[in-house]
């Protein structure tokens, strides 16, 4: 395998193994701690190009702070950041993927306990956010880039 290769398959191991500890972390706590978000961040200087990086960190990072804005609170900080830190390692496409992926599996999680418990109870439950998150994180490392 070439150097490069080996860089960015070191990126996607550490950036993985950050986002299964933020989503522990959030299933035991509903927090994520601003050192994973960092350690997140850190990732992305491995192999950095600071468009790519920066542009995926505002473009990902901006939606759930204008989300948290509008819902009064009803999304973390802690996720905010996540996703932040998220984009600036997969850049724009690949955070966009993650958000897409990772929020399109929460509804169905929603819908289900919507359809299970009904609506009220469902408007009630609060799931931690960072393991579906995660898990289109996951997604946009395994799928190749265009």
């Amino acid at each position: 395998m070439s150097l490069s290769i080996n860089v960015i398959l070191l990126k996607d191991l550490l950036l993985t193994l950050l986002l299964t500890c933020a989503s522990i972390q959030d299933i035991k706590t509903r927090q994520i701690p601003d050192s994973l978000s960092v350690a997140i961040t850190s990732v992305g200087f491995i192999h950095f190009s600071p468009l790519f990086s920066l542009s995926g960190m505002l473009l990902t990072g901006l939606p759930y702070f204008v989300a948290a804005v509008i819902s009064k609170g009803k999304l973390g900080g802690g996720d905010i950041k996540l996703m932040a830190a998220c984009g600036f390692v997969l850049g724009p496409v690949g955070g966009t993927l993650q958000s897409l992926i990772g929020l399109t599996l929460v509804l169905f999680i929603a819908a289900g306990i919507g359809i299970k418990s009904g609506y009220q109870s469902a408007k009630q439950t609060s799931l931690p956010l960072a393991p579906f998150l995660s898990a289109g994180g996951l997604f946009a490392v395994i799928m190749p880039q265009l």
